[in-house]
């Protein structure tokens, strides 16, 4: 659709949407575009009818909304646009006649309004009455003073109005008996289902009393439930898909071709018969505020009081750690998969951290909370521990994560930042060219050690694809992604890059300077060691920077 936020560029002077495959229809508010010289929405699906508000845009020069579905009549506000010039509204399916007041338009050089069901006379003015027949052809009837079109008079408009006349005659007549045999009908069919409407009521009642349900995607809210619990049979194992810090996973196929994934609470540990709403809640307030490819999509959820779930798109290969802990699974998994995989995670966070406002924090990023398609696209999931970043929030009352992903820095303060995240990216990020956890290899003590110092990066990825017959851009993408995870690995959290800087490094090839087969991780630990040294010159750089600045102020207010 054409954005009606468009009638907030005031200042707009030209704006062209031609073949964009646009539907919807054309915003009144671009009425509001006084300094708007030229529009062109021409070859898309435009529906409706012209807005009259068009004719605020008194500069407009040239108008070309030709090639659409546009339908019913021509505004007669159009022909307050004195200045315009071109006029261009054929390939539609507008009807009636052209307004009488265009015949002031004596601006008007050049005009198109072929292929319409118009009628009537053409106003008279040197555009339309100098305009070839190809521009007026394929209508409805028009008459005037152009080559190839009839006269009009007065006897020819009497019987148009006759006849005009006789045509809504019957049209009420038909719509009147219509209107008679839909109350019949529907009469019928109300008689017919009372009884049933009062047994589905009478079963529904004590549902109804305790079942407080809200729909994201304009569902029935009752209906939505049960039907999410006959397609479970009541979230029986059979169903079991996975579970999760906060919940357990089952596959619902609600009708053929929609199957959904149902995420179900777990209880509170010091209540079976409580439900613990604080994560239930958390995952809400996060879903329904981000939307992005690489997050799982979000589509409704449901608080009972014996039942609380979530509803998600399924995805049909399950999680990454699924995948990885299989060994058949595992070797289908091919290296671009996996490249592709780290790139859709990093895009997610990156979308998390900067483009969210305020920014969103997951806190427990884990190989078995990163879902994949069909396609072997990546989907964050699990956001029962999200918590949003507002700037003066210091309410964080516990560590939130996962055992072997957790930063290092949540040991000694349980406020956490989108640091602690990026910590865990680089743990998955490990995991996935590696095939398992990473384990020792995470700890930069035990990286810089004298073990791994001949430790080769072939010898660490995962072997059931053959590292050794890495073609050159998996290759590069591989230790890109060695290098870059151990950066997020970082033990200070300041010398760790943002996943803004991340996702945008992976976009890029990096040329290898030396085979995969000769690349130790000391020499990746090596690189980030040089990275991080220049970051700490630029720092010092900086604070001298602003030490010179601060004194020459001093020296400005003494004098």
């Amino acid at each position: 659709n054409v954005p009606i936020e468009m009638g907030l560029l005031s200042h707009l002077e030209k704006l062209n949407l031609a073949s964009n495959n646009l539907s919807g229809y054309i915003p009144m508010q671009l009425g509001s575009c006084k300094h708007l010289l030229s529009l062109n929405l021409s070859r898309n699906k435009i529906q409706g009818s012209i807005p009259p508000e068009i004719g605020n845009t008194q500069v407009l020069e040239d108008l070309d909304l030709s090639y659409n579905i546009l339908s019913k009549n021509i505004p007669s506000e159009l022909a307050e646009l004195r200045n315009l010039q071109f006029l261009n509204i054929s390939h539609n399916s507008l009807f009636g006649s052209i307004p009488h007041s265009f015949g002031d338009m004596l601006s008007l050089i050049s005009i198109d309004v072929s292929y319409n069901d118009l009628e009537g006379p053409l106003p008279n003015v040197k555009a339309f009455n100098e305009a070839p027949f190809e521009a007026i052809q394929h209508n409805k009837g028009f008459c005037g003073n152009v080559v190839g079109l009839p006269k009009c008079n007065s006897i020819g408009n009497k019987k148009h109005n006759l006849h005009v006349e006789a045509r809504i005659i019957v049209i009420l007549i038909l719509s009147f008996l219509g209107f008679l045999l839909l109350s019949g009908t529907l009469i019928v069919l109300g008689i017919i289902n009372h009884h049933r409407r009062r047994i589905m009521k009478r079963e529904n009642n004590e549902w109804a009393n305790d079942l407080d349900f809200k729909s994201i995607v304009s569902y029935d809210g009752k209906v939505f439930y049960d039907r999410i619990v006959e397609a479970t049979k009541g979230f029986d194992s059979m169903y079991y898909v996975g579970e999760g810090a906060y919940g357990i996973v089952y596959k619902a196929e609600i009708s053929e071709g929609q199957t959904f994934a149902i995420k179900q609470t777990s209880s509170s540990q010091e209540d079976s018969e409580i439900i613990d709403l604080i994560p239930f809640e958390r995952e809400i307030q996060a879903l329904t505020n981000i939307r992005h490819r690489n997050i799982v999509k979000f589509y409704g959820f449901c608080f009972h009081a014996q039942c609380c779930f979530l509803v998600y798109e399924y995805m049909e290969r399950g999680s990454l750690r699924t995948i990885l802990n299989n060994d058949e699974r595992a070797r289908e998994f091919q290296w671009d998969k996996r490249v592709n995989v780290v790139r859709g995670v990093a895009d997610a966070l990156s979308y998390m951290h900067h483009e969210c406002s305020p920014s969103l924090l997951h806190r427990d990023l884990t190989s078995n909370n990163i879902l994949l398609d069909i396609n072997y696209e990546a989907r964050v999931s699990d956001f029962g521990t999200a918590r949003l970043l507002r700037p003066d929030s210091s309410n964080w009352t516990a560590i939130a994560g996962t055992i072997g992903y957790i930063a290092p820095e949540l040991a000694y303060s349980t406020v956490p930042t989108e640091k602690c995240d990026v910590y865990s990216f680089g743990v998955v990020a490990l995991e996935t060219i590696m095939g398992k956890h990473p384990g020792d290899h995470i700890s930069w003590e035990y990286s810089s050690s004298a073990q791994t110092e001949s430790m080769m990066l072939k010898d660490v990825l995962d072997q059931r694809l053959s590292p050794s017959g890495l073609g050159l851009r998996d290759a590069q993408d591989v230790v890109l992604i060695a290098k870059l995870a151990f950066e997020c690995l970082q033990a200070n959290p300041r010398l760790r890059p943002t996943m803004g800087q991340v996702s945008r490094e992976l976009r890029f090839q990096v040329p290898l300077d030396m085979p995969l087969s000769t690349v130790s991780l000391e020499q990746l630990r090596i690189l980030n060691v040089k990275r991080i040294g220049a970051f700490q010159e630029m720092v010092r750089f900086q604070d001298f920077i602003c030490y010179c600045a601060w004194v020459f102020i001093m020296m400005m207010i003494a004098f």
